[in-house]
């Protein structure tokens, strides 16, 4: 349960970024080119990498946390947390200097990583009082350590690589395209369909599917995690889809071209994963 709330708080920033749109200041309508741009300092370079990173990747760790280290995740996760917490405070205090001004952190995404680290801690709290539970009616193991908890390495791994597949997705969506660079096979929407693939594109981007299959990595088994394996589908099939119901033209040789593959092997691990015998005693 408090796993599940830590890794739900840990990717809502990702589906803010998605809801709230971004501000533009248009800078190069007013700035004269002569004039000296101004540029962020080396520490708030150093500060917003740190934290930017950071906000990406502790969905990632709190799911391979939960798959490999369970029995570390209270600890370890809140460690996370905290220090993605900090650099959000210190993205406050330490503003980005721009040309459009300066930026400073959102209080808002502080509260996320708050919530991420406060259900680490009760995650703690609830499995040391379960522990000494078990301890009094004779269920630890021999060394006295924790619980039984026998591995389950096909469906971890099987749950890693969806992780990993995502998250391959969303740095190759955050690289620079150069004009020169052959976009591929795509097809040519338009109007709602359109806004729909960009809206798609926007979530690839800033991390969406990469919560999605960290929240199906924490739940594992069963049909909530099924169902996160099989969203993966939308990003996967949306393209070959919204051609053929809208009859839009591409420039493949096919359909199937359009299909994102990686998305689709990701939601078969998944569902692979979720749907697998258990073999895991939570304790």
């Amino acid at each position: 349960m408090f796993r599940l709330l830590a890794m739900l708080a840990a990717v809502t920033p990702a589906v803010l970024s998605l809801l709230i749109p971004g501000e533009s200041c248009g800078y190069f309508a007013y700035t004269p080119l002569s004039d000296e741009l101004p540029g962020p300092t080396a520490l708030a370079t150093v500060v917003w990498t740190a934290g930017g990173w950071g906000a990406t990747l502790l969905p990632v760790v709190l799911a391979l946390l939960a798959l490999w280290l369970p029995s570390r995740f209270p600890v370890l996760g809140a460690s996370a947390s905290a220090a993605v917490l900090v650099l959000g405070v210190l993205s406050i205090l330490i503003p980005y200097t721009t040309p459009c001004g300066q930026q400073r952190g959102e209080w808002l995404l502080l509260l996320c990583y708050a919530a991420a680290l406060t259900a680490c801690l009760l995650d703690r709290k609830n499995l040391v009082n379960r522990i000494g539970f078990l301890n009094h009616i004779g269920l630890l193991d021999r060394e006295g350590r924790r619980p039984r908890r026998p591995a389950r390495r096909a469906t971890a791994a099987a749950w890693t690589a969806v992780l990993f597949i995502a998250f391959g997705r969303d740095l190759a969506a955050t690289m620079p395209i150069s004009s020169t660079e052959d976009l591929g096979c795509y097809a040519n929407l338009k109007d709602t369909w359109a806004l729909v693939q960009m809206h798609l594109f926007t979530a690839e981007a800033v991390g969406v599917w990469v919560g999605v299959a960290a929240i199906g990595a924490v739940l594992v088994q069963g049909p909530a995690a099924l169902s996160a394996a099989l969203t993966l589908l939308i990003p996967a099939l949306y393209e070959p889809v919204a051609q053929l119901a809208s009859s839009a033209p591409h420039n493949c040789s096919g359909t199937l071209e359009l299909i994102t593959w990686p998305y689709v092997v990701a939601a078969a691990l998944g569902v692979v994963g979720s749907v697998a015998p258990g073999n895991q005693t939570a304790p």
